[in-house]
């Protein structure tokens, strides 16, 4: 077979091209993109720390730095992708040691004295799974933005169904996989008023030394067995236990919508993340374990996709922190 890219003749066993390094399989460069316009008004630089791994996702070389698993030389990976909206609140995103392409997308944006935060996750068993997950931040914020007169309840479940519709109306053309679709979690915080919604298994945590809190609860097949008496053990042993249960961009389902809200006390640090991260701190105190109140957002938010990288990085890894207490330093 021929790159996409290139034309270069690639091996079918590889995941990227070695004339160009492009995905095989990849979209031809003169495909159509559909255009997302982003209403988030952070700043957006890159990590200075890159990991060096293999494309394909190993990081054992031998002494010729050829990777053992499947002969390419040593490379730099993808840096991290860092936004800055403020002091208090930064973003991070990294595509992770496995996957060929980053299908998490986050946004952040100031609305009337609020911070609002949208963080989503493209199935990665559907189609325009990354553009899934563009255009559900994008609506969804967009939407937060519109319609501020309405109450804080209305307001975020409207985000929400933007976001779902404008995610179904994407192009389905690819039948061997599923439709579009993406998970969303939305945080709206407002002096120490936090308040939120969302759907699928992306999370939002609240952290200090108090008190750590899983505010959110996944759209997941064990949690749908746990309800219906199932055994945790039994249930956590299920194939399908961590198979989400609903997401944004399901046609023939009708969305159940979660919110919520929570008064933050002290020096808290909110957090939306993917499960690219989550998994590998679960627990709300291992998540908090996790951080270190005398480094800067910009060095707390990557050490956090360094630390899921370090642990396998078997996914895309995305987060945005929001501290409200005690504000450092950027860098």
């Amino acid at each position: 077979m021929n790159c996409n890219q290139c034309g270069e003749a690639v091996d079918p066993d590889f995941s990227f091209c070695e004339a160009c390094g492009a995905a095989v399989g990849a979209s031809s460069p003169n495909a159509p993109v559909p255009e997302i316009t982003s209403n988030s008004n952070a700043t957006q630089v890159a990590s200075s720390k890159n990991q060096v791994i293999c494309k394909c996702g190993h990081a054992e070389f031998d002494q010729d730095n050829i990777c053992e698993n499947c002969g390419r030389r040593a490379e730099i990976a993808d840096p991290i992708e860092v936004q800055i909206l403020d002091e208090h609140t930064i973003s991070a995103t990294h595509r992770g040691r496995r996957h060929r392409e980053n299908q998490d997308s986050v946004s952040m944006v100031a609305i009337d004295g609020s911070i609002a935060m949208a963080l989503a996750d493209g199935v990665s068993t559907s189609c325009h799974a990354r553009q899934a997950a563009d255009v559900a931040v994008t609506m969804a914020l967009t939407s937060l933005e519109n319609n501020g007169n309405l109450p804080i309840k209305e307001r975020l479940e409207l985000a929400i169904a933007s976001a779902h519709d404008a995610v179904c109306k994407l192009a389905y053309d690819d039948s061997s996989l599923a439709e579009p679709e993406a998970t969303l979690v939305l945080a709206l915080v407002n002096g120490n008023q936090l308040h939120f919604a969302w759907v699928g298994d992306s999370r939002l945590y609240a952290v200090n030394q108090a008190s750590q809190l899983l505010l959110t609860e996944d759209d997941s097949w064990f949690n749908q067995q746990i309800k219906l008496g199932v055994n945790v053990t039994t249930a956590m042993m299920d194939s399908n236990a961590h198979c989400i249960t609903q997401c944004l961009g399901m046609r023939d389902d009708i969305l159940d919508i979660h919110t919520g809200s929570a008064r933050l006390d002290g020096d808290t640090y909110i957090v939306l993340c993917s499960d690219g991260l989550w998994n590998y701190c679960e627990a709300p105190t291992a998540l908090h374990s996790l951080f270190d109140a005398d480094l800067s957002l910009v060095n707390q938010c990557t050490q956090l996709i360094d630390f899921a990288n370090d642990q396998g990085g078997h996914d895309n890894i995305s987060l945005i922190v929001h501290r409200r207490g005690n504000i450092q330093k950027l860098t």
